[in-house]
C-alpha cells in the first residue's frame, strides 16, 4: 500500500542577510522540501483539513495557490496500481 509522506512547511521571516539578497519582494520565506513547480498536490492545514493546491510562481516568490497559512503540510499524490 502506498501512504502519502507528509512533508512540513514553515514560512518565516528572512534574516538580514536575506532580506538584502531578495530586497523589498518577499517578507518571509518558506522552509522546508517544496513540491515541484506547477505540481498538485494533497495540502493539510488545521484550519482547512485535507485539501488539494498547486505550487506556483508568483514572479515575487513561490507559494500554494490557495493556501497562505504559516504551517502547511503537503504530500505527492500516490503513483496509480498496476493493473
Amino acid at each position: 500500500m502506498n501512504k502519502a509522506e507528509w512533508n512540513k512547511l514553515v514560512a518565516r521571516e528572512l534574516t538580514d542577510e536575506e532580506k538584502e539578497f531578495f530586497g523589498n519582494k518577499v517578507s518571509s520565506i518558506w522552509e522546508g522540501v517544496t513540491p515541484e513547480l506547477n505540481e498538485e498536490v494533497l495540502v493539510y492545514t488545521p484550519q482547512a483539513g485535507v485539501t488539494t493546491d498547486t505550487w506556483v510562481d508568483y514572479e515575487e516568490g513561490v507559494g500554494f495557490e490557495n493556501h497562505d497559512e504559516e504551517l502547511i503540510y503537503w504530500a505527492s499524490f500516490p503513483e496509480p496500481p498496476n493493473e
